[in-house]
């Protein structure tokens, strides 16, 4: 007898023994069926012992979880009592039958506990426990009767291929489990699924196929990224003041170009405009030194007392000085104007206006 557990595709043995009565090896068998599919093997026949107040509780949790319960009756095997009531716990497509297994008669208590839980129906006739209580079945006569399904063609062997790569598929009449002598099945087990244990597995065409996708897909990235960051370069390297846009009341250059063929030079006649700000005849009053913040085109911000405040350059001849230089500030003319002028912190400008 062994016991197997296949939770998500992939088989585990069970190590430890199932005990020695029926009301333990119910126990073992139903300690993990509620976390995936058990597949139990009955290599000898399996006695029906134990308490029966102590078997009717595992035996509706077993009829409860039988979604999850595989039994296996290999060649040659036989059930037993007990193993004829766990077969009659699980699903008709997956009670998994050899042809000359053998299906041992089921004892009166057994039929009671199984009508205990609905598991059997002893007043029909045609009823699987029905047939049972009086005899044995062959594993034959349950794949007739649509009661339990053929071992052989669930069960495949892969041979180990001779010279070219090729693996030949041959249905066999043996399960394919290695190691029911010691109590343990390596073979996979689902509801009603073929148990294949493969050898040599390689790349199919369909991934190599994705594998070089995925190869084409990162080069792609990677010279997309490579791209951007040459842009990203490209941009960064040009001058601050390319970047920028003209300012608020900023004129351009009105240029007339005059060439004759005969000349190697173009001569420009440029109409002096102001460039930065706004003209000022006269300082409007006191001004105070400012640190300047921002550029000034023509408005910006500059530091006064540790309060930042708009201005804009007055001086259009002069370009104004970048962040972090001096200025000297002074209140505009107009009364609700909340713009400072800057001019440049010289003493030259002490003879113009009244700044101090």
């Amino acid at each position: 007898m062994a016991v197997a557990l296949a939770p998500a595709g992939a088989a585990a043995a069970a190590d430890e023994p199932c005990g020695k009565n029926f009301k333990e090896r119910l126990q073992c068998w139903s300690r993990w069926i509620g976390e995936g599919t058990v597949r139990v093997t009955l290599d000898d026949a399996v006695p029906y012992d134990g308490s029966a107040r102590e078997r009717k509780d595992v035996e509706q949790t077993l009829w409860q979880k039988r979604d999850n319960l595989v039994v296996e009756v290999p060649k040659g095997g036989h059930t037993g009592q007990g193993g004829t009531a766990l077969l009659l716990l699980a699903k008709p497509s997956a009670r998994l039958v050899a042809q000359d297994a053998t299906i041992d008669k089921l004892p009166p208590e057994a039929l009671t506990e199984l009508e205990t839980v609905q598991a059997c129906r002893p007043d029909n006739p045609k009823d699987l426990c029905a047939k049972l209580a009086k005899g044995p079945l062959a594993g034959r006569d349950l794949i007739a009767q649509h009661q339990g399904t053929d071992l052989s063609r669930h069960t495949y062997a892969i041979a180990t291929p001779v010279g070219p790569p090729t693996a030949t598929v041959t249905p066999s009449d043996e399960s394919t489990s290695a190691g029911h002598a010691d109590g343990k099945n390596t073979s996979h087990a689902g509801s009603g699924t073929d148990a294949v244990t493969e050898a040599g597995s390689g790349w199919d065409t369909t991934t190599k196929i994705l594998a070089g996708l995925c190869a084409v897909l990162v080069l792609l990235l990677a010279a997309l990224l490579f791209l951007i960051r040459r842009s990203s370069s490209a941009v960064g390297s040009l001058p601050r003041r390319a970047l920028a846009s003209p300012g608020v009341g900023a004129v351009p250059a009105a240029a007339a170009h005059t060439r004759t063929p005969d000349e190697t030079t173009t001569r420009l006649r440029v109409t002096p405009t102001p460039q930065y700000g706004r003209r000022v005849a006269n300082v409007p009053g006191p001004a105070r030194s400012a640190v300047v913040r921002t550029e000034l085109h023509p408005q910006g911000y500059v530091e006064l007392d540790r309060v930042l405040y708009r201005a804009v350059w007055a001086e259009p001849g002069r370009p104004p000085p970048a962040p972090g230089g001096l200025v000297d500030v002074t209140d505009a003319r107009e009364r609700d104007s909340d713009v400072l002028y800057a001019f440049p912190p010289t003493t030259g400008r002490h003879a113009k206006g009244t700044r101090t």
